[in-house]
């Protein structure tokens, strides 16, 4: 799937461009933001992108104005950006930020600040309790057709500018001169791409920072505090370990106890699943989900026949259909992850064993039917039939187990594709 980096002119009063407003959007729709992509997933994008093409070209030597969540402001990527060109538009988090992580966010947005960026901030900032926020604040982002005159002219006494957006009419051009400084919209300008891109370099992006942090962590402590500083991975951490798939006794609520629940080889899935999830449940749900459950299924085959490779069976499954997701090389792509050669022998055919536990996954996955009444096995004679009691047969698990397998495969990659 085509997305494309875009951007729309902001002027002054003089009529002159101040900056530009960078936005992601796919290639047939740039009007809209592509609701599917996690917030502080385009953030990155955007970020990355604008580090390879270059700041100044792409604002054409004035500011890009970046839509940044709360939550995302510590991604590290931004900091890259230089700061005199660089205006963040700050809207309210995608996650609920803590007591710990809030002060971190103010004291990044007062870095931006020191090395020249500009702070642009919504009505919704101001309206949910974000003073020390607002206070730090060098521009107000209002909508021309619904703002608060009294939140607009407060802004202006205190000495910052006013942004008015989605001006559309010469009426409502000349309504947003009376009290704005910058403007912003159809009227004034159409959104245009600067470049189009695919989705793939940057999975493979945060994959490797990814992998390279995990192969540094020796310890379950140590994977707590890299969860920890993604307020995303952190949240989908305690909604994946409290969720059905794992039904915990009693809630758990911290980061350590989630990580101490799961252990490192399963911290490890954890953080390349969430990270290959965000990515590619956009590109192709459908096939991810089938990915998903190969992995759920693979694992449980190893775990009753060869238990000392439930982990690369799990991320065999995972990683055996990205070739036909992100239209990429499945050996090379996972050569430059450097993902374990056993896993990447698994498509090759030399890990025999691994291969083996593989192809029986995904012919126990491609028999799942779906029916009105829910996902179930289907069980025509001679074909579907037929696989699971081959199967029984070769590995010695009984077919009412690998149906089982089947059916939990189904229900947890539900669980995982939402989280």
């Amino acid at each position: 799937m085509s997305f494309a980096i875009a951007r729309q002119a902001i002027f002054d009063k003089e009529g002159k461009a101040f900056g530009y407003e960078i936005y992601l959007r796919r290639t047939d729709d740039l009007e809209k933001y592509p609701k599917d992509i996690p917030f502080n997933k385009a953030t990155f994008i955007v970020s990355e992108l604008l580090v390879e093409i270059g700041v100044e070209k792409v604002g054409e030597g004035k500011r890009v104005f970046i839509n940044v969540a709360l939550d995302s402001v510590l991604n590290k990527t931004l900091e890259i950006l230089k700061g005199d060109k660089l205006t963040l538009q700050l809207i309210p988090p995608q996650v609920s930020i803590g007591k710990v992580t809030y002060p971190n966010i103010l004291k990044a947005i007062d870095r931006f600040k020191e090395k020249g960026a500009l702070i642009s901030v919504t009505d919704s900032i101001v309206n949910n309790g974000y003073e020390e926020v607002v206070e730090k604040a060098d521009i107000l982002e209002v909508s021309i057709k619904n703002y608060s005159y009294d939140m607009v002219k407060d802004f202006k006494s205190k000495g910052k500018l006013i942004m008015f957006t989605f001006i559309e009419k010469e009426k409502e051009f000349k309504q947003a001169l009376e009290l704005g400084d910058l403007f912003e919209g159809r009227y004034l300008g159409d959104i245009n791409i600067v470049k189009k891109f695919e989705i793939a370099p940057f999975l493979k992006s945060t994959l490797m920072r990814l992998l390279a942090v995990m192969n540094v962590a020796d310890s379950v402590k140590e994977f707590a505090h890299i969860i920890s500083s993604d307020v995303g991975m952190t949240t989908k951490l305690l909604k994946f370990i409290n969720s059905a798939y794992f039904s915990p006794a009693t809630e758990i609520k911290s980061i350590d106890q989630a990580c101490s629940f799961l252990g490192m080889d399963n911290l490890k899935k954890f953080i390349l699943l969430v990270a290959t999830n965000d990515y590619v449940s956009i590109e192709n749900p459908i096939l991810w989900k089938k990915s998903l459950r190969r992995a759920i299924i693979a694992e449980f085959i190893a775990l009753r026949t060869a238990p000392d490779l439930k982990n690369e069976a799990y991320l065999a499954g995972l990683f055996s259909l990205i070739d036909e997701i992100l239209h990429v090389d499945k050996i090379a792509f996972l050569k430059e992850l450097r993902i374990n050669q056993e896993i990447i022998d698994a498509f090759t055919g030399k890990n025999e064993r691994l291969a083996k536990i593989l192809k029986y996954a995904s012919a126990l996955e491609d028999i799942i039917g779906f029916q009105v009444t829910g996902p179930q096995v289907t069980q025509t004679p001679g074909g579907e039939h037929d696989i699971l009691f081959t199967i029984s047969n070769e590995t010695g698990i009984p077919v009412d187990e690998l149906q089982n397998a089947i059916q939990d495969a189904v229900s947890k990659a539900d669980i995982l594709i939402k989280i």
